[in-house]
């Protein structure tokens, strides 16, 4: 028996809002051979983000600290696709390589960019055991060795040179891996944890730091972003990977005051994941 037709009408008027929604969606995320599109997945406080190229290349940068990045994914890749081109991962703290064991036992890597540092933590450990298991190739993050991927779009490796390979170091956030996004004039600065200590040897090498967007480093604390990388970079857009009412108190009140202060506009994934869509000429973002 067919429904009241005002029903049938309010459910016509709610497919198509769903329809139109579906439509906007795929416009910004599907790979069109002209578009870049960088996903910042909502992993409360942890990082990790998701590259798409002009034509499916597939970049997973960190996994996040529990699963959420592994169920984005599900989100952001067909159904039946079950390959990544490259994981990066920034360095081994939990909170960006807990989700990448799962990750690996769920999808085909093509290969892994980490700088091998050594470092003591059970899911770290276990993600390098499949790496070895599958066999999947391991490049050694190197500024001397940037990454094309087709399309013009490249990722650029600024830090650190490659001699955290296998050592023991103090502070695991100096090995951390910081690169450009570069896909014609449009960039992104990925800085994971990095703190000022790397910042400065960044800036000692007069590096071309200068991005569109900013991923903001060791999620918005004031260990990082010191006003001269700031002003380096001289970003248009920061984006803080940050959990809602962290027990850490961040973004920390002294980054956001400093943000205001050279007037840099900047969003959190608290609220939700922010997608950055690049043209090549230009960008847009949505959250």
């Amino acid at each position: 028996m067919p429904p009241p037709t005002h029903h049938f009408k309010k459910y016509l008027a709610t497919m198509l809002v769903i329809g139109v929604f579906l439509c906007v969606h795929e416009w910004w995320t599907a790979p069109n051979g002209r578009t870049t599109v960088v996903r910042f997945f909502d992993v409360a406080q942890g990082d990790s983000a998701f590259i798409t190229g002009p034509h499916g290349q597939q970049v997973l940068i960190d996994g996040g600290p529990d699963l959420s990045a592994l169920e984005q994914l599900g989100h952001a890749m067909p159904f039946f696709d079950r390959t990544i081109d490259i994981l990066i991962l920034t360095h081994p703290h939990l909170d960006h390589v807990a989700g990448f064991p799962e990750i690996l036992r769920r999808y085909h890597v093509g290969r892994v960019i980490i700088t091998a540092a050594a470092y003591e933590n059970g899911r770290y450990e276990e993600f390098l055991h499949l790496v070895g298991a599958q066999k999947i190739p391991i490049v050694i993050a190197d500024p001397n060795r940037d990454l094309d991927l087709g399309d013009g779009l490249t990722l650029d490796i600024l830090w650190p040179p490659p001699m955290y390979f296998g050592k023991t170091i103090k502070r695991i956030h100096d090995s951390c891996i910081v690169f450009k996004l570069v896909f014609g004039k449009n960039s992104i600065l990925f800085t994971g944890d990095a703190e000022e200590s790397v910042e400065e040897e960044l800036l000692s090498e007069h590096i071309d730091l200068h991005a569109d967007i900013l991923k903001v480093g060791h999620h918005g604390s004031k260990t990082s972003s010191s006003s001269g990388f700031l002003l380096a970079v001289n970003p248009a857009l920061s984006i803080i990977s940050v959990g809602a009412q962290n027990s850490y108190g961040l973004p920390s009140p002294v980054i956001l005051n400093r943000f205001h202060h050279f007037s840099l506009p900047f969003r959190t994934t608290m609220s939700g994941a922010i997608t950055v869509r690049m043209e090549g000429e230009e960008w847009g973002v949505k959250q």
